[in-house]
């Protein structure tokens, strides 16, 4: 079993060379990536059904793997997604969480749990592995994010 979380900072108001961006910003942004995982690696396809306002099922598909998903979404707060249980696949779930310990800083906190092959030699270098793929993707996110709300996709930036 693979667990870890990691931190990436969105928001530092110290910072002048950076914009900041709003927490429905970030939200809208981390909700895109959520329905829309192909827009930020190339590599995926994704197909969505609607369960309720917030809730939906994916099936994200890259080469010949597919994982099928329920993402439950907790408005300005949260992303909980995880593997179904009706289909024969790996048991994984993430946990997206915008953190605002004090005005104007913004962080999201990604938390990963997946199962892996105990019984295979090379499991702690794939968990190692993977652990640094989940932080690029997610650090490559972040950016990908802000660029589009400078771009005005989610409004403005604020300053």
């Amino acid at each position: 079993m693979l667990e870890f979380e990691h931190i990436i900072q969105v928001n530092d108001p110290t910072d002048d060379d950076i914009a900041l961006i709003s927490k429905d910003q970030l939200w809208e942004g981390l909700v895109f990536r959520a329905r829309q995982p192909g827009k930020f690696n190339e590599s995926l396809q994704c197909e969505i059904e609607d369960v309720d306002h917030n809730e939906f099922l994916r099936t994200i598909s890259s080469g010949e793997a597919q994982f099928h998903e329920r993402v439950l979404l907790y408005p300005d707060e949260s992303i909980h997604t995880s593997t179904t249980e009706e289909l024969e696949q790996i048991n994984a779930r993430s946990v997206t969480d915008i953190e605002e310990p004090e005005s104007g800083y913004l962080f999201v906190r990604f938390s990963y749990r997946r199962d892996l092959d105990e019984d295979d030699d090379s499991t702690a270098e794939l968990g190692e592995h993977l652990k640094s793929a989940y932080v690029q993707m997610d650090r490559d996110a972040i950016s990908m994010i802000r660029m589009l709300v400078e771009s005005g996709l989610f409004g403005q930036a604020i300053n």
